[in-house]
């Protein structure tokens, strides 16, 4: 009898919600940040990121954002400030050219809003953070946006004379705007 149970029990779960993949429009996508140096804010952006982007609000215990940043392709329109970024005390590309950010768990906060909770990996350290975000679908198209704020000394970002957030602030704003479509 108990063998029957299982059996039945495995043919139902087969008709059970499963997260979507899907794949990014870079072309119509963006992962960004704000931040600020000497009290005005600047804008820029990751030109280079990939993800493995699993999400179905039926099957959260299932959905996955695995993200890949290359943080060489770091873009805050100002090119004293790009190269800087590559050195010793800020990202130091030639020893950490990539970011990672991994869910663990997600939640549903209501109507079409969301919290991704992962690991995210900047310079081999890892902290864990909660990405608030909104999730709509149409049709097999979707669309996310989301933003968390980031201290970036966590990270060991912006050290040296850096450190103390006088000339440029600790707290980034990190802005995820992505078009999807559901991969084939």
């Amino acid at each position: 009898m108990s063998r029957l149970i299982a059996i039945l029990a495995l043919l139902c779960m087969g008709g059970l919600a499963s997260a979507s993949e899907w794949v990014i429009d870079h072309d119509n996508s963006r992962l960004g940040f704000v931040g600020t140096q000497s009290g005005g804010e600047f804008r820029g952006q990751f030109r280079d990121f990939e993800a493995v982007m699993r999400f179905d609000p039926e099957a959260l215990d299932e959905a996955l954002f695995d993200v890949t940043v290359d943080v060489t392709s770091f873009d805050s329109n100002s090119s004293d400030r790009d190269s800087a970024v590559a050195g010793r005390d800020w990202f130091w590309f030639s020893r950490f050219p990539k970011a990672t950010f991994r869910t663990t768990a997600f939640r549903h906060m209501g109507a079409d809003a969301y919290e991704a909770v992962g690991d995210l990996t900047i310079r081999n350290k890892t902290r864990k953070i909660t990405l608030p975000f909104t999730w709509v679908v149409d049709g097999d198209t979707a669309t996310m946006d989301g933003q968390t704020t980031l201290v970036r000394t966590h990270f060991d970002v912006g050290m040296g004379e850096w450190r103390s957030g006088k000339t440029v602030g600790l707290k980034v704003d990190v802005l995820v705007d992505l078009s999807l479509h559901m991969k084939e």
